[in-house]
């Protein structure tokens, strides 16, 4: 083992750790990044959209090619880190290597939420998280003619999506009262609820599934809920949530409440580890709880903040949260975090719909979905509005709802001091 440092340790493999690592080495630092996927950062979006609709679809790394500064980063796959010393400031892995290191940054990300149901072990019940997930849910929709999809959250409906198009029968069963109940307006589950049952996808809410079901040679053959119904599948995919990676953390003595806790600069409980993407839980000045956001373009934003902070620059993660969604035609995209009692302003615009979410005058949030693309901008240019708090002209926003190029005009005119 050399006892050379070097400059920084970044541990993960998606989003946050290619954000942090590419950072660090355009600084001209040098930088090991520690995977335990076999490939360098690549974009997890496309899992459960390109790869899904097209076999042998290309997955993107995060870094673009040929950039000198990738010179400087030394990426161990197929590495697992088993232990970390902070004050030692050393990182151990699996196989017994010591890694030592100036900072660290953890970018451990989150698993899937496992179905905890009798019969739900084994081959025919799936995840999508990374790669080799994403490859064996391909293969299985090559050959199932009925999928039943657990969880009526944003990837269980865009594997719905992917699935319909590819010809397979589809059933997604949600607990909750509607799909997308976790932070996605009613009106906009509603409109996307419509399309998938336009694409034959049947879609039942408030039920509670209680055991997969197998034949005797261990083959799904469906889904039996509570009230002992059977729906018949010859495959099951779970999108019921995720759970941050926040071990290594824990063990290592760091704060960790249902992810590592940052502060919007990245900083954890020890001043020489750091820690962003989905593993985290940002805590702003006097907030009790903090937040998890479990975006892609929010990993990257926090993976950024947190190398910058250990170069010594002057950053924190304040971004107005966004994520968007691609389903069959149709794009959704989303601004902000609506507080619970925020009005509602449901704007009818051409090819779907927009709620404007508003506190008093206040603009807090928006979300949108088109078929085509054309909700993105409109729901982008909010986003200066929403940070500010600024005031929102309600009563123009509807008269230019009917033109999605002055609606955009009036949003964007909500952030301009007046």
């Amino acid at each position: 083992m050399s006892s050379h440092r070097p400059d920084a340790v970044v541990v993960g493999g998606g989003p946050a750790a290619g954000a942090a690592a590419r950072a660090l080495a355009a600084a001209g630092r040098h930088v090991i990044l520690l995977t335990a996927e076999d490939r360098s950062p690549y974009d997890r979006t496309v899992l459960s959209k390109d790869v899904l609709l097209l076999p042998g679809a290309t997955v993107p790394e995060v870094w673009p090619a040929g950039d000198p500064w990738r010179e400087r980063i030394e990426v161990r796959t197929n590495t697992t880190v088993a232990s970390l010393d902070p004050d030692a400031r050393r990182l151990v892995t699996a196989s017994g290597d010591v890694v030592p290191f100036e900072s660290v940054i953890l970018a451990t990300g989150a698993q899937p939420r496992r179905l905890a149901l009798p019969g739900a072990d084994g081959e025919g019940v799936h995840y999508l998280r990374d790669t080799t997930d994403a490859a064996a849910l391909s293969q299985a929709l090559d050959h199932a003619s009925r999928l039943v999809i657990v969880g009526g959250g944003v990837i269980g409906l865009e594997v719905a999506a992917a699935a319909a198009t590819r010809g397979v029968d589809v059933v997604v069963l949600e607990a909750a009262d509607r799909v997308l109940a976790r932070g996605v307006p009613a009106a906009v589950a509603g409109w996307l609820c419509a399309l998938h049952e336009a694409h034959g996808v049947v879609v039942r809410t408030g039920v509670a599934p209680d055991a997969v079901l197998r034949s005797p040679d261990g083959a799904v053959t469906g889904v039996r809920l509570a009230d002992g119904t059977v729906v018949p599948a010859d495959a099951v995919v779970a999108g019921i949530g995720i759970v941050p990676r926040d071990g290594l953390a824990r063990a290592a003595g760091l704060a960790v409440d249902d992810g590592i806790l940052i502060d919007p600069t990245g900083r954890t409980s020890h001043p020489h580890v750091f820690a962003a993407g989905d593993a985290v839980r940002t805590r702003h000045p006097g907030e009790a709880h903090g937040i998890r956001l479990e975006s892609f373009t929010a990993a990257g934003r926090q993976g950024e903040v947190a190398a910058h902070t250990v170069l010594g620059q002057d950053d924190a993660f304040t971004d107005v949260p966004w994520w968007w969604s691609d389903q069959y035609d149709a794009t959704v995209q989303s601004m902000g975090v609506a507080p619970a009692g925020a009005r509602e302003e449901v704007l009818d615009v051409p090819g779907g719909l927009l709620v404007l979410s508003v506190v008093g005058d206040r603009l807090v949030a928006a979300c949108g979905v088109t078929h085509g693309p054309g909700i993105a901008r409109a729901v982008r240019v909010a986003g200066p509005a929403i940070a500010a708090g600024a005031r929102l002209d309600v009563g123009a926003a509807h008269a230019a709802a009917g033109d999605l190029a002055a609606l955009t005009a009036v949003l964007r005119n909500a952030a301009r001091p007046h």
